[in-house]
């Protein structure tokens, strides 16, 4: 089944109890599945009980119903159980609404490969699958219905940490450290360069402090990566508090794989795909952008960096780049702008009604 790539986050489609469509973050870090609340009262769908859901952040009450049937492409799933969450998922590039979040409930039943080159998620029957693949293959443990697997990173001090990681569909990052290990190995001290912003992450939505710099190294999937970008939890709750676990692996590390999730077997092939050498993204221009009704807007602006000089503020509307109306660019494009540091900018943005133009150069921020 085909999915699209929304910023690095996989978006499926799929029904329930013969809805219309709807669009699901695919997230293995997701042990349980998570609906709107808007659009689990459209379709009728009632709660028998509240309870608390774990996040990476934070926690959060949720609704649990029970008993629902879901169709996948041509698969059909029964007596899933949902649970409903008035926190806001994101909203799409293109204006359309993220309804839900579903990992193990697939995980859990077939083998899943998920194709980051041809952008399918491939599902094979896990009694008479077997791997013929010419990649590498990590053993995983499940907890609380989540992939751990192990991992070896260096700080820029030297010091090797081999720990217990999250491997996360969901998370948009390349690499997150849990709080408690920041904390055992004083990271905060040894990730190089760094910028920190507080910034809304997660089911919980919960807000909270993070801090963006470099790992030395990353060993994952027989490769070595060098120079990696990480976040620092800060978070005294959810799973990033947990001290049995370390961090996450996030999306943008896996999609250089081609990953085959088998629970049955415990195991994670990661076949390297044409993106293993690519470069990193990192922030240049000091802030990142958010789409609203498929428009673009500023947000998490960096003190201190060439947008905070530049006057930009959090909610200001792009209107053009470099002398380009932003509704005549893709989403990617308009991104993509802001990649490369040592270009000059030229933009137009809209506060309050009143356009304001302004110019900056990209410098990068870790």
């Amino acid at each position: 089944m085909p999915f699209i790539l929304n910023y690095d986050h996989i978006i499926i489609q799929l029904r329930l109890d013969g809805s219309r469509p709807l669009n699901f973050l695919f997230d293995s870090g997701a042990g349980g599945t998570l609906i709107s609340q808007a659009v689990a009262d459209s379709l009728g769908f009632r709660s028998i009980l509240k309870r608390k859901n774990i996040g990476v952040t934070g926690t959060h009450k949720v609704g649990v119903i029970k008993g629902i049937k879901l169709e996948l492409s041509d698969q059909k799933l029964g007596n899933i159980t949902l649970l409903s969450t008035d926190k806001p998922f994101e909203e799409l590039d293109d204006g359309r609404k993220v309804d839900g979040v579903i990992g193990y409930p697939i995980l859990s039943k077939y083998v899943v490969e998920i194709d980051y080159i041809t952008r399918q998620l491939k599902l094979y029957d896990r009694n008479k699958y077997s791997y013929n693949g010419g990649g590498y293959t990590v053993p995983i443990k499940l907890e609380s219905n989540l992939p751990i697997t192990r991992t070896t990173i260096q700080l820029y001090s030297g010091v090797e940490v081999k720990g217990n990681f999250l491997v996360d569909t969901g998370a948009r990052s390349y690499m997150i450290m849990s709080s408690p290990t920041v904390i055992k190995y004083d990271m905060a001290e040894n990730i190089g360069k760094y910028y920190t912003i507080r910034a809304v992450i997660g089911s919980s939505q919960k807000r909270t402090k993070i801090r963006f710099g470099k790992l030395q190294s990353v060993q994952f999937g027989g490769q070595s990566f060098a120079h990696v970008p990480v976040i620092l939890s800060s978070d005294n709750k959810g799973v990033l508090s947990m001290a049995n676990l370390d961090g996450i692996i996030g999306n943008r590390l896996l999609m250089r794989f081609n990953v085959i999730f088998d629970y049955g077997r415990g195991l994670v092939h990661l076949q390297p795909n044409k993106f293993i050498d690519d470069g990193y993204y990192i922030n240049s221009s000091g802030f990142n952008i958010s789409f609203t009704a498929g428009k673009p807007f500023i947000k998490n602006v960096v003190d201190r960096s060439p947008a905070d000089r530049a006057g930009l503020r959090n909610g200001d509307e792009l209107i053009s780049i470099n002398g380009k109306l932003v509704k005549l660019m893709s989403t990617d494009d308009i991104r993509q702008s802001f990649f490369n540091a040592g270009d000059k900018m030229a933009i137009v943005i809209k506060r309050n009604r009143k356009l304001k133009y302004t110019e900056f150069t990209l410098k990068s921020l870790i």
